[in-house]
C-alpha cells in the first residue's frame, strides 16, 4: 500500500450518506471525540469523527476490542499493535472490494 492509499484507508465514497463531523485540526477532532464519543479517523490532511455504523460500512466490527486499545483514534492510536491489526483488516476489506 503506497502513501496515497494510506491517506485514504479510512474513507470510501459510500460513506457520504452518513453525517460525520469533519475537522482540519487534530486537536479539535480529538476534543469532539472525547465529548461526544465515536471513532476518530484520518482522511488525507483532515479528520472526521463518526459513529459505529460508519465503521460497519467500512467492513469492520465497531465492537472489535482493538478500537478501545487504540482509544477509538486511528489518527494517533494509543496502541501501535492494535492499530496495525485494524489496518490489516481494513486493507483486506479494500482488497476484496477491488477483486
Amino acid at each position: 500500500m503506497d502513501e496515497r492509499d494510506k491517506d485514504t484507508l479510512w474513507y470510501q465514497t459510500s460513506l457520504d450518506v452518513f453525517l460525520n463531523r469533519w475537522y482540519s485540526d487534530y486537536a479539535e477532532a480529538q476534543s469532539a471525540r472525547e465529548r461526544h464519543g465515536g471513532f476518530l479517523l484520518p482522511f488525507k490532511n483532515h479528520f472526521f469523527v463518526c459513529a459505529a455504523d460508519v465503521i460497519s460500512a467500512l467492513g469492520l466490527d465497531p465492537y472489535d476490542p482493538d478500537w478501545e486499545k487504540i482509544g477509538w483514534n486511528a489518527a494517533r492510536p494509543a496502541s501501535v499493535e492494535a492499530y496495525q491489526r485494524l489496518c490489516e483488516k481494513r486493507k483486506s476489506v479494500v482488497a476484496q472490494a477491488t477483486e
